[in-house]
């Protein structure tokens, strides 16, 4: 039996992708929240502690890749799974060093965020935002 995180806090600036992550969310039993910006994440008083984040990397404002910095400034890390278009070594180098659960390559494949976010039930945040999972087990699909 797959295990779901109890609400996923997704985050997008391209209306379309967001939708879209959500229903497919939505489609498994879990709760997705649809946040446009990083700030809009920020700014939720009481995160779900058995939740985790989808968040795209770039995005007008503040980047995704800073999301696990601020969820352990706050004591509420949760595991982060990230998506982006770009085919860049540096971000993913970067989403490595904040030990996101999986980095994943526009278009999302929906079989590999399912598996992520089956994973991400297992993650343990530790106090810097961190995670038990690293990303050797989810390389940048080209």
């Amino acid at each position: 039996m797959t295990h779901w995180p109890r609400t996923v806090y997704v985050i997008d600036d391209d209306e379309h992708v967001l939708r879209a992550l959500g229903r497919l969310i939505r489609s498994v039993s879990m709760q997705a929240v649809e946040l446009s910006c990083v700030r809009d994440l920020l700014e939720i008083s009481a995160l779900d502690p058995e939740g985790c984040v989808v968040s795209d990397v770039r995005m007008p404002g503040e980047s995704g890749l800073t999301i696990p910095r601020h969820l352990a400034e706050r004591g509420t890390p949760l595991p982060v799974i990230f998506v982006t278009a770009m085919e860049d070594e540096e971000i993913h180098s970067e989403a490595a060093r904040v030990e996101a659960i999986a980095f994943l390559q526009k278009p999302v494949d929906e079989d590999e965020l399912l598996n992520a976010l089956s994973k991400a039930v297992a993650a343990k945040p530790d106090a810097t935002g961190g995670s038990i999972w690293h990303l050797d087990d989810f390389r940048l699909r080209r």
